[in-house]
């Protein structure tokens, strides 16, 4: 099943009281332990609540092929597809889905899904470009600044976060995605390929001074990596799920702003409450914001992102 998702030791309640990540959670923990039938009728309930997100789909296609409804499991697939989820990797790696690789529409399925992983969803109003193994959402005339993605570990989420392009467009910023890194995580050979090597082909199209990054778990790390290294190269950064961790780099005085958004029910929430404090009397300009109901998970709205870019201004 999908990623970014911390389990929660969670009791019964009524479902149509339950926050996104506690149903999430509850059918998660449904599937460790073999009650199929519980993670269906838990699927059926986030999708009701999340009809247009193709997370919420992909999970419930995989607990109806756990419990061997493969016409509809096919369905749920289709649509969390259609949808956007852009991670053809996980259907023919994902144990949940083992009893559909045999389903007749199993290979179409894999093709639609490369083909959304290569071209993205359709944003209508805006120009798309590729570009040194990054998918590049442009307004159709200018020439803006940039935001560069980088994604979780385990699923990149790029629709997710193209989905909010038209409110970087709108603040003045393009939106450019990863889409051909070798490997899940972040190191520092896959940033310096990102940041050193492909940002700067895109100058044709984009100013590619100073970029705002946005990040998600450990996307967020890699970003806060860049951040503490060189500070004044970067227009801001924008971390979802982050823990206040630089992995053994000094916190940088100045330079760019550092936005972090997390959910309620992140583990790693208690720990910028604590550090929070430090990090702003030493001189770092950094906001800090929680999500109520979220856990370890994609956190970007309108609202939030363009209060981020406020910030960063």
């Amino acid at each position: 099943m999908r990623g970014l998702v911390l389990f929660l030791a969670v009791g019964s309640g009524c479902l149509t009281s339950a926050s996104p990540t506690v149903l999430r959670a509850r059918q998660h923990a449904a599937l460790e332990r073999g009650d199929v039938l519980e993670a269906v009728r838990l699927g059926r309930a986030r999708v009701k609540a999340a009809a247009l997100d193709p997370g919420v789909h992909y999970d419930l296609a995989c607990a109806l092929a756990r419990a061997r409804d493969g016409t509809e499991a096919i369905g749920s697939l289709r649509t969390a597809i259609t949808l956007g989820f852009d991670a053809p990797g996980l259907l023919v790696k994902d144990a949940d889905l083992a009893s559909l690789r045999a389903h007749p529409s199993f290979p179409e399925l894999l093709g639609l899904a490369q083909q959304v992983s290569e071209e993205g969803i359709v944003l209508p109003g805006v120009r798309t470009e590729r570009r040194a193994g990054l998918r590049v959402r442009l307004p159709l005339t200018g020439r803006p600044r940039l935001a560069v993605w980088l994604h979780p570990s385990g699923a990149r989420l790029n629709a997710d976060i193209e989905r909010l392009a038209p409110v970087l467009l709108a603040h003045g910023f393009a939106l450019a995605v990863p889409i051909e890194l070798g490997s899940p995580g972040w190191g520092e050979e896959d940033l310096r390929r990102l940041l050193d090597l492909a940002v700067p082909t895109l100058a044709e199209w984009v100013d590619v001074e100073r970029p705002i990054l946005i990040g998600l778990s450990a996307g967020s790390h890699a970003a806060l990596a860049a951040w503490a290294k060189e500070p004044s190269r970067w227009g801001g950064v924008i971390a979802g799920a982050c823990a206040p961790e630089l992995h053994g780099a000094v916190l940088p005085a100045g330079g760019a702003g550092l936005v972090v958004i997390n959910g309620a029910n992140d583990q790693a929430t208690a720990r910028w409450r604590d550090e929070l404090g430090r990090w702003q009397r030493e001189g770092r300009r950094v906001s800090f914001s929680v999500v109520p109901d979220l856990g370890h998970e994609f956190v970007f709205d309108e609202a939030r992102l363009t209060a981020a870019l406020r910030f960063l201004q």
